[in-house]
């Protein structure tokens, strides 16, 4: 089973959580030891927040690429993110104990697997591969893709921008089962 996650920066928010494996399934959860339980027994963890912090300035090495190549991050250090930021570092470091985990950046999966950023886009596509998804909301989206992303790394057919794991160019979401 694969685990993509949409951290939200507290636990007062959603986060959306999706599990990869024969089929998808994806909630929302907002504890730490919610989305600890959730991991138990993952494959990989695919998180969308940033999991480590740039050695100088505002940016990251993989953020200042995702943005020279026409991609639009967020800086970890931005003032919104901050908080997100430590809550990724601080799961990646309890999950790690246990299982792999990527940082992954749904959107920009979203822009090369289906060429839109439109969610709804991807719901459809996502229904038409095979995985539906009931009323998701944007989080659970995000979460879902975060989990693909995962998918494609095991493999072998994403690339590392920095610290952050995204689809080849005209790689394709994986069939189910």
């Amino acid at each position: 089973m694969i685990v993509g996650i949409d951290l939200a920066g507290d636990e007062k928010r959603p986060t959306g959580i999706a599990l990869l494996g024969p089929t998808l399934r994806a909630r929302l959860l907002f504890t730490d030891e919610e989305i600890l339980r959730a991991c138990e027994g993952a494959e990989l963890v695919a998180i969308d927040a940033p999991l480590s912090l740039p050695r100088k300035g505002k940016l990251r090495k993989g953020d200042r690429e995702l943005i020279q190549i026409g991609f639009r991050v967020f800086p970890p250090l931005f003032s919104g993110m901050r908080p997100l930021t430590r809550r990724g570092m601080r799961l990646a470091a309890r999950l790690r104990k246990k299982t792999k985990v990527i940082e992954v950046h749904p959107r920009t999966s979203g822009l090369i697997l289906f060429g839109t950023g439109e969610r709804e886009r991807w719901v459809e596509e996502l229904r038409e591969a095979g995985y539906p998804l009931e009323n998701p909301c944007e989080h659970e989206i995000d979460a879902a893709l975060a989990a693909f992303t995962g998918k494609l790394w095991l493999e072998g057919k994403t690339r590392k921008v920095g610290n952050i794991v995204i689809p080849q160019f005209g790689a394709r979401l994986p069939k189910p089962g």
